[in-house]
């Protein structure tokens, strides 16, 4: 068999490899939704694993500008926006988790807001020598366009100015270079890095009188270039921390600490100081609007004041309005710049790549012709009672065509018998083909139901399935590319095809592909905290509504591959509410509000599982009628036979126990 290659093999490849790299595999897709990232002003950048949050926040680091230089292709920023410096930290690679395994205590008397205090010190060092260093590495190839001046002249300016700020307590007194000033960034660093990694027994005296406030010296860096000459009052300097999130883990070791360091980086968000901006990436769950306290002070962020936020999933998300979906082109040029990546031969310049491998999809009346493939007439359940000319009518229609056979049988049970008995169809248009939407709406199910009854897997396949699938994600998107190709690479029928030329993959192969993608994903459930209740919950839902769809024969209600519920129900108990608005968070739930049709008029919202998981519970993945509306007792029935709690009360008490398996989490309601 040929040596092929699987393009999606790493789902992150952006994060991982060099800028070199990142420049050609990078979609600058997003960027015009995104703007607010490269103007002044802070931003919270918001996405689940893998949307493109740090593929963003990347287009900031000076060695992802500077590739764009040397391989002279135009940088995706609009040019009226790209005149910044750009630096900042990774929380997850910079040792910043380190803070929640070891105490500091010089006193003896151990505290998170001690610890605060010393982990604001390190994450201004950490900020201050990053900027550093990126106007030396810009300084390089940029100077002219970004306004750097390092001359002799305005260094020695900046470290006079430096070095006697009073943000230091003195600890830079006695630098005379800029290699001075690293090496004295650098050694502090080490120091904390070493004693909390139990390398040395106590932090420094020279340390533990110098502690500094959190955002006072990074502004005083700032401030101090501009002064000094070496950026232009007009160069914006933009300060990225990326994987927020990552301080949400450490309240599960120590209780409160990951909330207090939160609060740490809120107040950097809070000075609004106009000389730096600053862009946190992070997860949903770890950011929530409401709750967000500033330490030091009962105040807490207000957003549009103290910052603005931009949510990925939204952006990518389909929209239920006529906004523009962009996800189906972000997608096709991730798909063809990994395939070009992998040395795949492309020569398709102006059609879809996608429908060029996957193809464009069978249609619904193909599908319902391959369920039925060994008998036509099990498409439909005829009624005893109704007339023999119905009868007949519908079985010669099924070896016709099954979907329609199977549409006139639910439009016949939701006309009843005295509805039907004179009014056998005589010729096309059928009576259901006149109502456009009726047929559109119960389509998916009548397809579930076809497929249910002659015992087949649901068919997944072309370039339409895999876009709803990946429902906005790239991450799902690629995971379904991935294993789709795993399968290609498995079967030996197509191992004699040329290495380097792309794929036709037949729909044998994306169908297994995509059911393993949707088993993988929904085993991944148990592995976020919480996931395990989450995952049992997700479990009974998604088998009640494929239940549910597969036994309304009249297909009266053919939305219900999602639930809806008030928002005052919602209200009346916190932690059912934060149940599910975690599940949306993680991304096992897609939550949206809408309009009632109900007469009371009250606010609701609505809830489906992730596309991707349409395949393992045998689900629609488009949603085209509205969901099935439930109270709030019906949701802590569901919670109950889930085991997400052990008893339901009355509606108006609150559900009190966690599983056992989280106890060590804290109550989840």
């Amino acid at each position: 068999m040929e040596d092929r290659l699987n393009p999606f093999h790493e789902l992150y490849v952006t994060e991982s490899i060099g800028s070199d790299a990142f420049v050609r595999l990078y979609s600058d897709k997003l960027v015009n939704h995104t703007t607010a990232l490269f103007k002044p002003g802070n931003v919270i950048l918001k996405g689940l694993p893998g949307t493109g949050k740090s593929m963003m926040l990347n287009l900031l680091k000076p060695s992802v500008r500077i590739a764009y230089k040397k391989s002279d292709v135009p940088f995706p920023v609009p040019t009226k926006f790209s005149k910044f410096i750009g630096a900042g930290i990774n929380l997850i690679r910079s040792s910043v988790s380190d803070f929640g395994q070891r105490s500091i205590s010089v006193k003896g008397e151990d505290s998170n807001n001690e610890l605060a205090i010393y982990f604001g010190d390190f994450l201004n060092y950490f900020v201050v020598r990053d900027i550093m260093q990126s106007i030396q590495e810009l300084n390089v190839s940029l100077s002219k366009e970004l306004s750097i001046n390092l001359t002799e002249k305005s260094i020695n300016k900046f470290i006079k100015i430096i070095r006697s700020d009073d943000c230091w307590f003195s600890y830079l007194k006695g630098i005379t270079t800029l290699e001075d000033l690293d090496e004295k960034l650098r050694t502090r660093l080490n120091t904390y890095r070493s004693y909390l990694n139990f390398n040395i027994d106590n932090i420094p005296v020279e340390i533990s009188t110098t502690k500094t406030n959190i955002g006072i010296p990074i502004s005083a860096a700032a401030n101090a270039l501009r002064e000094s000459g070496i950026i232009g009052n007009d160069v914006n300097i933009f300060i990225r921390i990326d994987q927020y999130e990552e301080l949400a883990w450490i309240d599960q070791r120590v209780s409160g600490l990951g909330t207090t360091y939160q609060s740490v980086i809120h107040k950097l968000l809070a000075m609004r100081d106009k000389s730096v901006s600053y862009r946190i990436g992070t997860r949903p769950f770890a950011w929530s609007d409401e709750k967000q306290e500033i330490i030091g002070t009962a105040a807490r962020l207000e957003q549009m004041r103290n910052y603005i936020s931009i949510s990925i999933d939204d952006v990518l998300r389909r929209p239920e309005n006529k906004r523009a979906y962009i996800f189906p082109e972000f997608a096709e040029d991730i798909f063809f710049k990994r395939l070009s990546e992998s040395k795949y031969l492309i020569n398709y310049k102006n059609q879809s790549v996608l429908k060029e491998v996957f193809g464009a999809g069978y249609t619904p009346i193909e599908k319902a012709q391959k369920y039925v493939s060994g008998n036509k007439e099990r498409a439909i359940e005829l009624d005893p009672e109704w007339p023999k000319s119905w009868r007949n009518f519908l079985i010669k229609l099924a070896n016709e065509d099954p979907l329609s056979a199977r549409l006139g049988e639910a439009w016949a049970r939701q006309k009843g018998k005295e509805g039907i008995v004179n009014d056998v169809p005589k010729k096309k248009p059928f009576p259901w083909d006149n109502k456009k939407y009726w047929v559109k709406e119960r389509t998916e199910q009548a397809l579930i139901q076809i497929a249910s009854r002659n015992r087949q897997q649901l068919i997944w396949e072309g370039k339409d399935d895999i876009l709803n699938l990946s429902g906005g994600n790239i991450l799902a998107f690629l995971s379904l590319c991935q294993q789709i190709w795993e399968v290609w690479l498995r079967d030996k029928s197509s191992s004699t095809k040329p290495a380097k030329n792309h794929p036709v993959i037949d729909e044998a192969i994306q169908t297994l592909g995509i059911l393993e993608a949707s088993f993988k994903w929904f085993e991944n459930i148990s592995k976020e905290t919480g996931g395990k209740e989450r995952k049992n919950f997700i479990t009974l839902v998604g088998t009640e509504l494929y239940k549910e769809l597969t036994q309304d024969l009249k297909m009266s209600y053919p939305g219900k591959n999602g639930f809806s519920i008030t928002i005052e129900d919602l209200q009346k108990n916190e932690g059912i509410n934060k149940f599910l608005m975690d599940a949306a968070s993680y991304g096992d739930l897609y939550d949206r509000p809408h309009t009632t049709k109900t007469k009371d008029g009250k606010k609701r919202i609505k809830f489906y599982l992730n596309p991707i998981l349409s395949p393992y519970f045998k689900l629609p993945s488009t949603h085209t009628k509205e969901p099935k509306y439930i109270s709030l007792n019906d949701l802590e029935d569901w919670l109950v036979k889930s085991g997400v709690v052990e008893e339901s009360k009355t509606s108006n008490q609150k559900i009190k126990k966690r599983t056992p398996d989280n106890k060590n989490q804290g109550s989840l309601f």
